[in-house]
């Protein structure tokens, strides 16, 4: 199977979805223009989840490229997981629009940020199934990722399941601090699970020269991208 274009379909999958999420920021009424400041004020909310949510996505692309950057092949059981992790981002929009408008007007705030947590806690578990299912075939993998370093890899990713499954609680307490929270998980996922391998090519050595590995360390988001020298 062709990985090369299973990349490209995802590739245009993100960036649809990312596309579709300044929808969610409903336009102006007619008669809102008589006071236009009052109303975008009033609809900082939903700005409010449209950037962490294209944050959020922009940051997966990055790492989906990082995860399939350290595959050597893929196999049918890799499309269908991946096709699992598209299906959720591409549902992003949705509870962003949900949460931004409840914000907005003072309603349904739980449900809503309740909604977006579980959307969030299942993409998460599609991330972790998806690195899982290719940890667990080595011959999928590239014989340059060690399996010491895989191994982290898998702990980091689990390790977020956990984390973006609390959130669920953090939505029921409150949802302005869930969408806080939800901003800070974007801001952990700018240095993606992969990039932190403390084996990963171009972290300095003793009197030599920083490579990408410094790279990602002070640059967050530009993680996704720091194997694609390894690419065919």
């Amino acid at each position: 199977m062709n990985k090369s274009r299973v990349e490209a379909f995802s590739d245009g999958v993100f960036a649809i979805a990312i596309t579709l999420l300044v929808l969610t920021i409903a336009q102006p009424a007619r008669h809102d223009f008589l006071n236009l400041s009052h109303v975008f004020a009033h609809r900082w909310p939903s700005l409010a989840a449209y950037v962490v949510s294209f944050a959020t996505i922009g940051i997966m692309w990055l790492n989906h490229h990082s995860v399939f950057s350290n595959f050597e092949r893929v196999d049918r059981g890799i499309v269908y997981l991946n096709m699992l992790l598209l299906l959720t981002i591409t549902f992003l929009p949705y509870p962003t629009g949900v949460l931004g408008q409840a914000l907005a007007l003072h309603q349904g705030t739980r449900t809503a940020a309740v909604l977006y947590a579980v959307t969030m806690a299942v993409n998460a578990c599609a991330w972790d199934a998806l690195w899982l299912y290719g940890f667990s075939r080595p011959h999928l993998l590239r014989a340059s990722f060690p399996p010491g370093e895989r191994q982290l890899a898998t702990l980091l990713f689990t390790g977020g399941v956990v984390v973006y499954l609390l959130a669920i609680g953090v939505a029921v307490w409150n949802a302005y601090a869930f969408l806080a929270v939800q901003g800070g998980l974007a801001v952990y996922y700018a240095i993606d699970p992969l990039s932190r391998r403390p084996g990963r090519p171009g972290r300095p050595g003793r009197g030599g020269r920083s490579g990408r590995g410094e790279a990602v360390a002070s640059g967050g988001v530009a993680a996704g991208a720091g194997n694609e020298s390894e690419r065919p």
